[in-house]
């Protein structure tokens, strides 16, 4: 009887022991904060990891949605590491899993990233093909982010062909929705790039305090604190949906 009880014993503890490392195990939406967080630092490898593991728990609870943003920043990260050819295959899977949810916010992401690696393989003509259909599939949207992030590309793949008076206008176009989206660090990346081809830096005529700080994703409006992170150059998490920005 004695042995029977502490077999009891022990197996009621380990139970227990089980029960509390699933319950302080991260959630998914931990593990895609965390690999934004790691994106931020320049930690691609851990970043790509913790996306990685965020995805496989979002596909588990049937949030379709998180786990394309997983696989979107985990697509990121990957570019970043320099592993083009599996950074390739992930914006590619982001382009169809984005279509097959009918969301042109991921599919321009996913646009948006293939230019890029073409453009790393100095593949311009296809870079600017990919960048052309991101920038209308965020135009259609009316998201700022991929806008100038895609109208950006533009102007370095057709510089990269050495149609300069066309990336002007590229060029031009990302630097307006830059600052729309209210990204001073990339406002300055691309008014350098318009000083290095010798084309006019037009003006910033929008005021600061009238613009509104929306999420990409669902167009909640940010709080202040959240703002000011973007203001700054750095990432921030919209509260609503959990879409990472900046």
């Amino acid at each position: 009887m004695l042995e029977f009880q502490n077999l009891k014993k022990s197996t009621n503890d380990l139970i227990f022991r089980t029960e509390s490392q699933h319950n302080m195990s991260p959630s998914a939406e931990e593990h895609l904060q965390e690999a934004v967080s790691c994106h931020q630092a320049s930690d691609f490898k851990k970043g790509i990891k913790e996306a990685e593991k965020a995805r496989k728990n979002f596909q588990k609870d049937g949030r379709t949605d998180r786990a394309i943003e997983a696989l979107r920043v985990m697509g990121d990260c990957t570019l970043n590491a320099r592993e083009l050819k599996n950074a390739q295959k992930i914006y590619e899977n982001l382009l169809q899993e984005g279509a097959s949810i009918s969301n042109l916010w991921f599919q321009a992401a996913a646009n948006w990233g293939l230019g890029q690696v073409a453009l790393h393989k100095m593949d311009y003509s296809s870079a600017f093909q990919h960048f052309q259909r991101g920038l209308e599939q965020a135009q259609s949207v009316a998201d700022n982010w991929y806008t100038a992030w895609n109208a950006f590309g533009i102007g370095n793949a057709l510089r990269g062909l050495a149609r300069l008076e066309e990336a002007k206008s590229s060029y031009q176009s990302a630097l307006q929705a830059f600052r729309s989206a209210n990204q001073p660090t990339f406002v300055k990346w691309v008014e350098n790039t318009l000083k290095e081809i010798g084309a006019e830096v037009p003006e910033d005529d929008t005021s600061d305090d009238l613009r509104i700080w929306l999420c990409p994703m669902c167009g909640s409006k940010l709080k202040a604190k959240q703002a000011s992170s973007l203001k700054d150059g750095k990432m921030t998490t919209c509260g609503y949906c959990g879409t990472a920005i900046g």
